[in-house]
C-alpha cells in the first residue's frame, strides 16, 4: 500500500479488518485465541480491540505511517462461554472512532468433561464372606438442560436477579443437593462457584430422579418474575447487573425509544434477531405490531440461539415516509450494483484530510473544502451535520453555528447521498466545532455510522 501525506492532498483509505480468527469458530474455555488485523486511515493514531463492546487492548505504534497491525492472543475464560464479539476500531487524535470493522463472532464451549476413571472389579471372595450389612442405594438426582436449550443459568441465590455463577450446557448433568421450600429452584453441585454449589430454576431445567428424596435447602424464594414463568424459549431476560434496557423501534440507538425491560417486566418472547446477531427481535405490548428490539449485550438469551431467525430490519430512523401517491403499477427500485459487493467505507475530504486536526481556515487558506466517500454492500447512506463544544485538547474550540454552513441542506437534518461515491462541497465561515457523519444502512439490513470532526479557526491547547 502506498502512504501519502494527508496534508500534502492524498490520504490512506480508512480501513479496519480482523484476519483471524475465522468467523464463527468455536473455542473451549481455557483455550489461547489468536487475534489479527489491521486498522489504516489518515488521521488513524491508534487502533482499539474491542471484545464484547468493552476494550481489551490498544496498538499505539504503526506499522507504517497511519497503518497499525494488531497481533495478540486471548485465553478464553469460563464467563465467555457462548456467542461473543470482537471487532478493530482506528482512533484519531480527538479520541474519536473515524473506522470499525464488522463484528466478528466466536463461540466459546466448556471444556469436555474428564473422562471416569475405570471402577475396579470386586475381588473373587478367598474366604466365607461374612453377613452382609443392608445398605440402602439411593440413586442421585440428576439436572440436566430442558428440551432444545443450549444452557440454563446456575445463580448464588434462588433468585433470577441473584448473581450469575455461570451455565450449564446442553448433554452436561449435574447433581442435585437440595431445593427452595416453594419447589421453584433446585440447589445443585457447580464447581465453579466459591462454594461448590450454586441454584437453578427448575421450570427451564429436566430433572431425573426423585425430587421428594432431596432436603430443603433455602428458604421460600422471591418469586420469579410471571413474564419469565410465562414464557417458553426462545425469550431474553435482564442480566442479573443491568437494572434495565431500552425497547426500540428497530436495531440501533438513532431509532425511536418504545419503553424498556426493567424488574417490572425483566423478560420478553424472542422473535427474531438482525443479520449481524446483536440486536433481539422481541414481543413488546404497545409496540407496532407487538413487536420492538432490544440490544443483546443487555439481556440474556434463554433457549437455541441458532434456532432464532434473521428478519428483516425496518428502514434507518431520520429517513422520510413516502408521499402517498395515487395507485400505479407496482415498480421496483433498482439498487446500485455496489450493493452486491462486500461491504467497504471511507471518507475523507480534499484537498487537505487533516481539517479535523488543522483548521480550515488555516494561514488563510479557503474555509470551502469538499467530502468524499466511497461505499460498498450499501443500500442507503445520509449524511449529518452537527456542532458540539470541541472535546480533549480541542476544549478551547466552542460549538459551531449550523447558520454559518453552505450549503445548509445538512445543518442538522440528515440528506440522502449518491452510491457507491460522491462529493459534497461545502463552506463553513464561523469559529467552531462541527460533526459530520454519514448513517449507512448496509445490504444485510443492519446499520453503522462513519463520523469525522471538522474545526474551523481553532487549534489544540498542547
Amino acid at each position: 500500500m502506498l502512504l501519502t501525506c494527508a496534508a500534502c492532498g492524498n490520504s490512506v483509505p480508512a480501513e479496519s479488518v480482523i484476519s483471524r480468527p475465522a468467523p464463527n469458530t468455536s473455542f473451549q474455555a481455557g483455550e489461547e485465541i489468536e487475534i489479527e488485523g489491521r486498522v489504516s486511515g489518515s488521521g488513524i493514531r491508534r487502533a482499539d480491540v474491542y471484545i464484547n463492546g468493552k476494550l481489551y487492548a490498544a496498538v499505539d505504534q504503526p506499522a507504517a505511517e497511519n497503518v497499525f497491525e494488531v497481533s495478540l492472543k486471548l485465553v478464553a475464560l469460563e464467563d465467555m462461554i457462548g456467542m461473543n464479539v470482537i471487532q478493530l476500531k482506528g482512533v484519531n487524535a480527538e479520541e474519536m472512532p473515524v473506522v470499525s470493522s464488522e463484528p466478528l463472532f466466536i463461540m466459546i464451549v466448556p471444556p469436555p468433561s474428564p473422562t471416569p476413571l475405570p471402577t475396579a472389579a470386586p475381588p473373587s471372595p478367598t474366604a466365607p464372606p461374612s453377613e452382609p450389612v443392608a445398605t440402602p442405594t439411593v440413586a442421585p438426582v440428576l439436572l440436566s438442560t430442558k428440551g432444545d436449550l443450549d444452557f440454563v443459568n446456575v445463580r448464588a441465590q434462588p433468585n433470577i436477579n441473584a448473581q450469575l455463577l455461570g451455565q450449564i450446557n446442553r448433554g452436561q448433568s449435574v447433581t442435585v443437593i437440595g431445593k427452595s421450600a416453594d419447589g421453584q429452584w433446585v440447589q445443585v453441585s457447580f464447581a465453579a462457584s466459591p462454594s461448590g454449589s450454586g441454584w437453578v430454576f427448575a421450570q427451564v431445567a429436566t430433572i431425573t430422579g426423585d425430587l421428594g428424596s432431596v432436603p430443603v435447602t433455602g428458604g421460600q424464594t422471591t418469586p420469579a418474575p410471571s413474564a419469565a414463568v410465562q414464557l417458553q424459549p426462545p425469550f431474553v431476560q435482564l442480566k442479573p447487573d443491568q437494572p434495565f434496557a431500552n425497547v426500540r423501534s428497530g436495531p440501533d440507538v438513532g431509532f425511536q425509544r418504545l419503553g424498556q425491560l426493567d424488574t417490572t417486566q425483566p423478560a420478553a418472547r424472542v422473535k427474531g434477531k438482525n443479520a449481524a446477531a446483536t440486536w433481539w427481535q422481541i414481543e413488546f405490548p404497545g409496540a407496532p405490531d407487538n413487536t420492538a428490539w432490544v440490544f443483546g449485550q443487555l439481556v440474556d438469551l434463554i433457549g437455541d440461539f441458532n434456532a432464532v431467525p434473521v428478519v428483516q430490519s425496518p428502514p434507518a430512523p431520520g429517513s422520510q415516509a413516502p408521499t402517498p401517491t395515487p395507485p400505479a403499477p407496482p415498480t421496483a427500485t433498482p439498487l446500485p450494483a455496489s450493493a452486491l459487493l462486500p461491504y467497504s467505507q471511507s471518507m475523507t475530504f480534499a484537498p487537505r484530510d487533516n481539517i479535523g486536526d488543522v483548521p480550515l481556515g488555516h494561514n488563510g487558506e479557503s474555509k470551502t473544502a469538499r467530502l468524499q466517500w466511497n461505499i460498498t454492500g450499501a443500500v442507503r447512506a445520509e449524511l449529518d451535520i452537527q456542532t458540539q463544544p470541541g472535546p480533549g485538547i480541542f476544549s478551547n474550540c466552542p460549538a459551531g453555528n449550523l447558520a454559518a454552513i453552505t450549503p445548509n441542506d445538512a445543518a442538522g437534518k440528515r440528506i440522502p447521498l449518491t452510491l457507491p461515491s460522491g462529493e459534497y462541497e461545502f463552506t463553513i465561515t464561523e469559529r467552531g466545532y462541527y460533526l459530520f457523519t454519514i448513517y449507512v444502512v448496509k445490504s444485510d439490513g443492519s446499520t453503522t455510522t462513519i463520523p469525522r470532526n471538522v474545526i474551523v479557526d481553532c487549534y489544540k491547547t498542547q
